[in-house]
């Protein structure tokens, strides 16, 4: 078991080192002049070789790149051509909107997922089982920006219901005495009582979630329903019918255990996507994390922030599923031989 979580330990470092190079060197062949970003509107000849020797743009690839992997190892990500502010400083103020969002997102894809999908496979080949696979196929089908402006349509434009855009309402957030003391604007305000933003943050989370969770909810469901059926096919579920169990009590009893093996990967994978979705998102839902962050950092070859985001979303994604494979080891005995 040890040999196991070293040998995934060793994977993850790899794989960071692997895509952080590319990003690297595939953010140095984008088109257009960073350092004309740095100095600002209508920069003299000489303050761009200035900016150039600053940022180190004047040495080789190879110069460059071993430069920014000896400050990457002191946690340093460089300077932020368009803010001129560290990056992991910018990272830092948007990670925990990013972060509360998937979550939230991830939550509701499980909850709503994984019980519809064991339902659909107690009622296999029913009306049930084909309306809830045709949800399923309805949240993988839906492009994200289309649902999501239905969504503020539905909700904003024809109920009212529920805010446009933005994480919080301004003036309820200035009239609090909120600390933040996590990040998360969900956990802060509950735990310190605000209620007031408690309710204004569930208000505004819901539409951006609920556009992300979609696509998932759709891979959770038929997973689950997929795993579920070949466990009620397995010896041990008939063995509990014969003794008076119903399926459902089966299902309780010992079946959904085997269900959760294949549904924790896809989980652990659907962060993936879910990450990468927050650029359109946060974009459509003017939601202040790092998916909106990247967004303005490619449209102005902040490479810099680029290669900041790409780093940061790629050791999320490589920790969510390392958590993910430890959960798999303890569900799964034969993964620790």
């Amino acid at each position: 078991m040890i040999k196991y979580f070293i040998k995934r330990s060793i994977l993850m470092v790899v794989v960071l080192i692997v895509v952080i190079t590319i990003t690297f060197f595939i953010s140095r062949c984008l088109p257009g002049d960073p350092t004309a970003l740095w100095v600002g509107d209508h920069p003299t000849s000489q303050q761009l070789e200035t900016a150039r020797e600053q940022l180190g743009l004047d040495q080789s690839l190879l110069k460059q790149y071993y430069s920014f992997i000896k400050k990457l190892v002191r946690g340093d990500l460089g300077i932020s051509l368009r803010t001129h502010q560290p990056v992991i400083t910018e990272l830092g103020q948007r990670f925990s909107a990013t972060f509360e969002l998937v979550t939230v997102a991830l939550v509701l894809s499980c909850l709503f997922g994984f019980p519809l999908g064991l339902l659909a496979a107690m009622k296999t080949d029913t009306p049930y089982d084909l309306f809830i696979r045709g949800i399923g196929y309805l949240g993988l089908s839906f492009p994200v920006f289309w649902l999501g402006m239905i969504l503020q349509i539905i909700f904003f434009g024809k109920l009212d219901w529920l805010p446009l855009q933005g994480r919080y309402t301004n003036h309820i957030y200035l009239d609090s005495q909120l600390i933040f003391h996590s990040g998360f604007l969900l956990v802060d305000s509950l735990f310190s009582g605000e209620w007031a933003i408690f309710s204004d943050a569930i208000k505004h989370i819901c539409l951006p979630a609920a556009t992300m969770s979609c696509a998932v909810l759709g891979i959770v469901l038929r997973t689950s329903r997929s795993a579920m059926i070949d466990t009620m096919a397995e010896p041990h579920f008939t063995t509990y019918l014969t003794y008076g169990f119903t399926p459902g009590e089966t299902i309780l009893r010992s079946s959904y255990k085997n269900t959760l093996i294949p549904v924790s990967t896809v989980v652990g994978l659907s962060y993936g996507l879910l990450l990468g979705g927050t650029f359109l998102v946060e974009a459509i839902f003017d939601w202040p994390g790092l998916g909106q962050f990247g967004v303005l950092s490619i449209l102005t070859n902040d490479f810099p922030a680029i290669i900041g985001i790409t780093f940061l979303y790629t050791a999320s994604y490589v920790v969510i599923n390392f958590l993910i494979d430890i959960i798999y080891v303890f569900l799964d005995p034969r993964a620790r031989q």
